[in-house]
């Protein structure tokens, strides 16, 4: 009985965790974009969308972006795996769901950080869909190959998901 309760005390403090994780990454990712945009964060919106079964299975979420009210494109809300520990990221598309950026918002472990370069990153903007391959048309990484190939794939699963798909806002 008591091994019961410890379970379902686990279960509740990591489904606690993971709640707060997302929330800490929404205000990362508004924090990031207003930087990047060079404006507010009073100025930008995100609009939850709904998700499709297929997206629900490959993302964490989406949202609409709107920059004072006027729809600039998508914002997705994903998670790729390094070699050990899971990691999150958000890709930022224009209406024509071509890649405008990417950033990591949440890396733990000890190895493969390098992804979060602004640089490196930088590789994947104007990405449209079609073959994307880690050490050909994303430069490799040394010591952070097992992260830079998963987001160099999640980054092509992700665009040619969102080019398939309609996108609805969540009223």
């Amino acid at each position: 009985m008591k091994q019961r309760i410890y379970i379902g005390i686990l279960i509740a403090l990591f489904l606690t965790l993971q709640m707060d994780l997302f929330g800490q990454d929404s205000e990362k990712i508004l924090k990031v974009l207003s930087k990047e945009m060079e404006m507010p964060k009073s100025k930008i919106q995100l609009e939850a969308c709904k998700l499709n079964d297929l997206l629900r299975e490959k993302v964490d979420a989406v949202y609409k972006l709107q920059v004072e009210g006027q729809q600039e494109g998508y914002v997705i809300l994903a998670k790729g795996m390094g070699r050990y520990d899971e990691f999150r990221f958000f890709l930022l598309t224009g209406l024509d769901k071509a890649t405008a950026m990417v950033r990591v918002v949440n890396y733990i472990s000890d190895h493969g950080g390098e992804i979060s370069s602004k640089k490196w990153l930088g590789q994947f903007v104007g990405y449209k869909g079609g073959e994307l391959k880690y050490g050909e048309d994303i430069q490799a990484i040394s010591g952070a190959t097992i992260s830079a190939r998963s987001i160099t794939n999640r980054v092509h699963e992700i665009v040619s998901l969102l080019k398939e798909t309609e996108i609805q806002a969540v009223y």
